[in-house]
């Protein structure tokens, strides 16, 4: 058989051809937080402690700067709270201005109409005003314990 390209003149010789693959680890995600023009996709653990109350704390990455990103999404009863952490010290919570509603239904947890601030001081309530946004998570599973420190 003969190995040269007939087109280039070149002889290639097969037993130094060498494949090189790389698997680029793919990142599972089973949600997503929206803040304002900007969503981060996340890995989230779902927690249901007790009766109606649910929890679901989420890892990712900020898709432009890579900053780790994290977030608590809690629905326990007459208590629901959404927060997103960038890098540590940005901080998005949702508005106590505004209504937000937990929702759960079918291995969901769902927020909607979330109005977010930055920087938001508990006493005061004041905070930068960011927008509007949402979360959804799919829950496969649910642990039956809040995780050490909760």
């Amino acid at each position: 058989m003969d190995d040269t390209p007939s087109a280039t003149g070149l002889t290639v010789d097969r037993s130094e051809v060498v494949a090189s693959t790389t698997t680029i680890p793919q990142i599972v995600t089973n949600g997503w937080v929206q803040v304002g023009n900007q969503s981060f996709d996340m890995e989230f653990t779902c927690y249901s402690p007790g009766p109606g109350d649910v929890a679901a704390i989420g890892v990712g990455r900020h898709p432009d700067s890579g900053q780790p990103v994290e977030a608590l999404i809690q629905g326990f009863l007459g208590q629901p709270y959404v927060g997103l952490t960038i890098g540590g010290s940005v901080r998005y919570e949702a508005s106590f201005d505004a209504p937000l509603e937990v929702f759960v239904h079918d291995g969901t947890i769902s927020a909607g109409a979330i109005e977010w601030l930055r920087g938001l001081d508990l006493d005061s309530a004041v905070g930068e005003r960011i927008g509007y946004g949402a979360v959804f998570v799919s829950c496969g599973e649910y642990v039956h314990d809040l995780p050490e420190g909760y």
